[in-house]
């Protein structure tokens, strides 16, 4: 029984090293990547409407928002997520940037900061409000402001219907926090997760997967012509052939 405890210690010794190196390697690989995903970011700037494609090729982005706020996401010109790294214990925090360029919504950079923390086994996002302005024809659905400028404490049922709609808005997940569950944007640590895990590292792969659709649309498009003309001139061959 001594041999099999002091096995089993050894081996918890081992599952701790293990997990220690699994966390050195992920912190080289953020520390790593940081400075490859600023240099693609200065060349995605340049390609018009970049994440503007990318958002609208991915099939889980648009369930997390309004339909309404599409056509505000061609102003984005840069999405960026960084991992200011302070200590070990920290790593697994992150910030994402969205910058909004001239257009319907104001130009501005917004910044929201995020915290990863072990709950129950599970490691959970919870995250900082981030100040963003809002396009002027959505100002009146902002959860934020319909706080701000209500006149008492209950709210009637015209303000519950907009801010339940707001709530729903793209805007309104800069303000999510996730301490507050059916009070504020849905799904809020899906949405991040969903941009850090998959929409930032996969960015390139889901424009150039837009641009090949669009190629082959072309082609699909020009073959279609080329029957058509093919069939125009069949009954004159038959004609030839008569004579």
């Amino acid at each position: 029984m001594a041999d099999l405890a002091d096995a089993l210690t050894k081996l918890a010794d081992n599952e701790q090293a293990m997990g220690d190196a699994e966390k050195d390697v992920e912190i080289f690989r953020i520390q790593r990547m940081q400075s490859i995903y600023k240099k693609r970011a200065d060349i995605t700037k340049t390609i018009p409407q970049f994440w503007y494609i990318v958002l609208a090729q991915n099939d889980d982005f648009g369930e997390y928002i309004r339909p309404e706020d599409l056509k505000y996401l061609e102003t984005i010109t840069d999405i960026y997520v960084d991992h200011p790294i302070a200590d070990a214990k920290h790593y697994r925090d992150f910030t994402i940037t969205f910058s909004f360029g001239e257009g319907s919504v104001p130009k501005q950079d917004v910044t929201k900061k995020f915290t990863t923390v072990d709950e129950d086994g599970e490691a959970k996002i919870y995250s900082e409000p981030a100040e963003v302005q809002w396009p002027e024809e959505f100002k009146n659905i902002s959860p934020a402001l319909i706080r701000k400028n209500k006149e008492s404490e209950n709210y009637t049922s015209d303000e519950k219907k907009r801010y339940r709609q707001g709530m729903k808005s793209l805007f309104a997940w800069f303000e999510w926090t996730g301490k507050k569950p059916s009070k504020e944007f849905r799904s809020g640590e899906d949405l991040a997760r969903l941009i850090v895990d998959d929409l930032v590292p996969n960015a390139v792969h889901y424009y150039s997967e837009a641009m090949n659709n669009d190629g082959e649309s072309e082609v699909d498009d020009s073959s279609e012509g080329e029957e058509l003309d093919l069939s125009d001139d069949e009954p004159e061959k038959k004609k030839q052939k008569k004579e």
